[in-house]
């Protein structure tokens, strides 16, 4: 299926509202890095919180990947700097202190197996347990990049063990395939979801990755930077989920 295509069935997607896709119930968020759960499921995570509903985050890398060639906020330093924006984003949606998990595997080498895999998946399903969740949530398998594709793979390994929970994609990267590429993924089983009362706390979650958003570390001409095209799709009043494929 070409990308363009595909883009176009996600936006043809029914919608529904958050407690139809969670049940009202508890669910995790795997983030391959910190800002995604932020980026695809602000809303989503604002709405559960707003009703008192345990929400828990576990960010699989480090973050230290993205401006790798600062000397101003060397790796260390970026690791910490990364932390403090996932945390302030965390309180802009709500989330109760200690709900955010860092598994500090490397940025842009998170394993795909092996024991590092093997440790991560099972401190996922600790996370799952200590909340009661019903649900989990990851990025896209097709997202292209291999941290996406790792937290993919983490989440499939982990409904091996948990087959009982309900298992969700939400795209990240996806939004930016090429129109004209071709894509080796099924056509897509989801939901909109209409975030339109949390949008504003999203908006303030996603601007707390200031190092990601903004010109704040500049001595790196490699570093990332969202622009305004690449944010566009996460400032919508909707998010797109999909149910894991098999």
């Amino acid at each position: 299926m070409k990308a363009g295509d595909l883009h176009a069935a996600w936006r043809a997607l029914p919608m529904a509202t958050p407690w139809d896709i969670t049940g009202g119930k508890p669910f995790v968020v795997i983030s391959p890095h910190p800002d995604d759960e932020s980026l695809g499921l602000g809303g989503l995570i604002a709405a559960a919180r707003a009703d008192g509903i345990d929400v828990r985050v576990v960010v699989v890398s480090d973050g230290a990947g993205s401006h790798p060639n600062s000397r101003r906020v060397p790796h260390d330093d970026l690791v910490v700097l990364r932390r403090t924006e996932t945390d302030a984003a965390a309180r802009a949606l709500g989330l109760a202190p200690g709900s955010v998990t860092h598994l500090d595997l490397p940025d842009t080498a998170v394993p795909m197996d092996g024991l590092a895999f093997e440790a991560a998946v099972a401190h996922l399903a600790s996370v799952v347990e200590a909340c009661g969740a019903a649900s989990c949530f990851v990025t896209w398998g097709h997202d292209p990049h291999c941290d996406h594709e790792a937290a993919d793979a983490m989440a499939r390994h982990l409904r091996r063990h948990r087959p009982a929970l309900r298992y969700w994609s939400y795209p990240i990267w996806g939004w930016h395939l090429d129109a004209a590429e071709t894509v080796a993924a099924p056509a897509p089983k989801g939901f909109r979801i209409d975030i339109a009362p949390w949008q504003a706390a999203k908006h303030q979650a996603i601007a707390a990755h200031a190092s990601q958003m903004t010109a704040l570390i500049d001595d790196d001409p490699e570093g990332f930077r969202f622009t305004d095209d690449t944010l566009a799709p996460f400032l919508q009043p909707v998010e797109t989920v999909f149910e894991l494929s098999a």
